[in-house]
């Protein structure tokens, strides 16, 4: 049998789920200050519904959970090919907690109220190839708007996302902000049809690690027009960042402004609101990865750590597909998993350190050890009880090593005695 978990999973000792779930607490906290209302819904979706998300290239990296008893045997009697192959699943782990809302929201719509404004933090699955960075299970932190239009629920979604990285210690960052509707009506400009954007859209993204050149290479390699490829990176080639391409030289060639504006709405509202504490920028290269984006998009850029550490978007189509009506909805996810190695790599302070106590006493001392732990309980210690070990001093060094603050001698009642550090 093997001892270690699964590729791309982990196991957390217990001084890391105590930072983790700080972490979430705080997150959680925020978010409930701020009016919007947790709910929770299965790891387990059926496979047509994760096919059909519009989610991307997640959509390659899906668990299936194969079909079980007699459907399975009919599934294998009736052939699996390359083109078939979901024949044999008909369900699936979620990629994410978009798709999943979206199909709550639909099941529960008649005991909803509008706008919905709801909590997400739970894990999610992805077959990844494990690498540093990339886990295939993971944790994420969202909030979403269900039932407004309106640009006040993007400026909404980035004020308190914001709010709550600040809150677990992430204070030096950015938000870049673009509009989907924007960008594939620049990249119609340049000339690249309808039914290409999307493939664009792909390669653009990875403007931050090929740049230009390997950009326009890519574009080639898809034999996208020439004429197309040209003006699109002749346009880029007067800058040496996306990020400089400012806003108002995209609308000015633009025939319909109002997703230009709408950008400027939003940017100009956060900015009046955050009290100059973080930046907002448009970035055209902006893309985010999951197809279901109708509009809006975001990412917080971590500038003392470099990368994403939040992104979201408007999904107006997605609850659609199950109500046959468009269901207007915009998400903002905090990188939990993103954060929480960059903590754990530099260090945090939990607000309890120093708090935690263990009381020691000899075999046939319970009641003594339990009353004394319940005195110091009262006082706001966390306690723990342990029976004296033979090895004393290592058992204590590795308490220590967990975050504990100190110990109690219940043989000798001197008070706490706290370790050095």
């Amino acid at each position: 049998m093997k001892i270690t978990s699964v590729k791309g999973t982990n196991d957390y000792l217990p001084n890391e789920v105590e930072i983790r779930d700080y972490l979430q607490n705080e997150i959680l906290k925020v978010y409930v200050e701020n009016g919007f209302e947790h709910i929770t819904t299965p790891v387990i979706e059926d496979i047509e519904n994760l096919d059909k998300s519009d989610g991307g290239e997640n959509l390659n990296l899906i668990f299936k959970i194969m079909k079980r008893g007699d459907k399975l045997d009919k599934a294998l009697a009736s052939g699996v090919t390359s083109q078939n192959e979901n024949v044999l699943a008909d369900m699936g782990l979620r990629y994410d907690l978009t798709l999943p809302l979206s199909r709550y929201f639909a099941n529960n719509k008649d005991k909803l109220t509008l706008p919905m404004k709801c909590i997400q933090m739970d894990r999610v699955y992805r077959a990844e190839r494990p690498q540093k960075g990339r886990l295939r299970e993971f944790v994420q932190c969202d909030i979403d708007i269900i039932g407004s239009d309106s640009r006040d629920s993007e400026v909404e979604l980035i004020l308190i996302t914001t709010k709550a990285l600040k809150a677990i210690g992430m204070k030096n960052f950015k938000v870049k902000v673009n509009d989907r509707r924007l960008l594939r009506a620049f990249l119609m400009d340049c000339g690249f049809e309808e039914s290409q954007l999307d493939s664009v859209c792909i390669t653009f993204d990875k403007m931050d690690k090929v740049g230009l050149e390997g950009v326009k290479k890519e574009l080639e390699e898809k034999e996208f027009a020439e004429a197309a490829i040209a003006k699109f990176t002749g346009f880029l080639a007067n800058v040496s960042n996306p990020q400089e391409i400012s806003l108002e030289s995209v609308k000015d060639i633009l025939v319909d402004k109002a997703p230009a504006e709408s950008l400027e709405y939003i940017m100009k509202s956060v900015n009046e609101l955050c009290n100059g504490e973080f930046n907002v920028v448009f970035d055209l290269s902006l893309v985010r990865g999951q197809g279901y984006y109708t509009g809006t998009v975001f990412e917080v850029e971590s500038i003392d750590f470099k990368g994403a550490i939040a992104g979201g978007g408007r999904y107006d189509n997605l609850i659609g597909k199950f109500l046959g009506q468009q269901v207007s909805a915009v998400g903002f996810s905090i990188g939990f998993e993103r954060i929480f190695s960059i903590l754990m790599e530099h260090g945090i302070d939990l607000p309890n350190k120093g708090n935690k106590i263990a009381v020691m006493y000899d075999d046939g001392e319970l009641t003594a050890a339990y009353k004394l732990a319940e005195k110091y309980r009262a006082e706001g210690k966390i306690c723990s009880l342990y029976v004296k070990p033979k090895k004393m001093g290592k058992f204590l060094g590795k308490l220590e090593e967990r975050g504990y603050a100190g110990f109690i001698n219940v043989s000798n009642d001197d008070g706490i005695s706290y370790f050095e550090n």
